[in-house]
Formats: structure tokens, C-alpha cells, sequence
């Protein structure tokens, strides 16, 4: 199984706009916002996040900028639909997918603590690999405790991060 064969030593964090998305939270979850709500207004993003309005026209500018957000009217107000990302990451050997399923999981690390802590001890390459796993467990094909002995995690948190982000590959 393509999980089986991941390796943590590849590194998402190397720099770049997509990066730069990966690792504030707040921007990937204004991503995954407009990613779902397509057509959405400013107003709209900032009633449905904690954060100043201002600081959401900051953060879709950037994203706008780095090409993941387009303007999709000509009017006022204006309106926002996602450019969908998937890249891919190859280094020495293991690869890295970058979906918009990561950049959610990345997004939700805000408000569910398991996939925070869960990044702070394996990195967002962790979270990667875990969303792999995510979805073989969804499918039926894996259980914690294969991903457990296959990533050198306990059973205990191997079962807490398929849990944490099993709605999100589902989806």
C-alpha cells in the first residue's frame, strides 16, 4: 500500500505561497471556505470566522495574489471561487500530495486540538501521510493499529488522528 511506503523526512515546510497558506491556519480555512462556498463575499467569510473584516480582505488578497482565490464577478460586491490545488512534493524519494483535503485538515487545526497537537509532534508531513491513512481507514483497507506499526505512532494516536480527520477525506 502506497502508505506503507511514506516517509516523515520529506519536508512540506520549504517555502513558497502554498506554503505560506499551509501554515497559518486562519488562511487555509479562508480557502477551504470559498473552496465550499463558492460565489462567497468578504462579509460572507468574515461573519463565519473569528477574525476582523479587515484582516480577511488582507488574507484573500494574498491568496488572490499567490493564484489560489480568483475574483469570479466584475461588481460590487465582489465575489470568490477557489483555484482547486493538488501538488505534488517529491523529495529524496517520498512524495507529498497537496489537496485541498490538507489545506482543510490544516485549516480545522484552529478548533479541533487532536490534529493540532498532532502537527506540533509530526510536522504538516505527518498530517500528509495521516490523511493518506485517512483514507484507506475510511475505505475499510487499514485500521489504526496498521498505521500505527507502519509510522512508529501508538495505536491510541494513530486512532485519535484517522478519527480527527476522517470527515475530512469523506467529504
Amino acid at each position: 500500500m502506497a502508505t506503507a511506503e511514506a516517509n516523515w523526512k520529506t519536508s512540506l515546510d520549504t517555502g513558497g505561497e502554498l506554503f505560506d497558506l499551509l501554515r497559518n491556519a486562519r488562511k487555509a480555512w479562508i480557502y477551504t471556505y470559498i473552496r465550499q462556498h463558492p460565489d462567497t463575499r468578504i462579509e460572507d467569510i468574515a461573519g463565519s470566522v473569528a477574525i476582523p473584516q479587515r484582516t480577511v480582505y488582507e488574507y484573500v488578497n494574498d491568496l488572490e495574489t499567490a493564484g489560489f482565490v480568483e475574483q469570479s464577478n466584475d461588481g460590487r460586491p465582489a465575489t470568490y471561487v477557489v483555484r482547486e490545488v493538488d501538488f505534488q512534493l517529491v523529495s529524496d524519494g517520498a512524495e507529498r500530495e497537496i489537496t485541498p483535503e490538507l489545506i482543510e485538515a490544516i485549516a480545522r487545526r484552529e478548533e479541533d486540538e487532536d490534529i493540532d497537537t498532532y502537527i506540533e509532534r509530526h510536522g504538516l508531513d505527518g498530517l500528509a501521510v495521516a490523511l493518506n491513512y485517512a483514507r484507506e481507514y475510511v475505505e475499510g483497507s487499514v485500521t489504526h493499529r496498521i498505521m500505527a506499526r507502519e509510522q512508529d505512532v501508538s495505536p491510541l494516536e494513530a486512532g485519535i488522528i484517522l478519527d480527527a480527520v476522517r470527515h475530512v477525506v469523506q467529504d
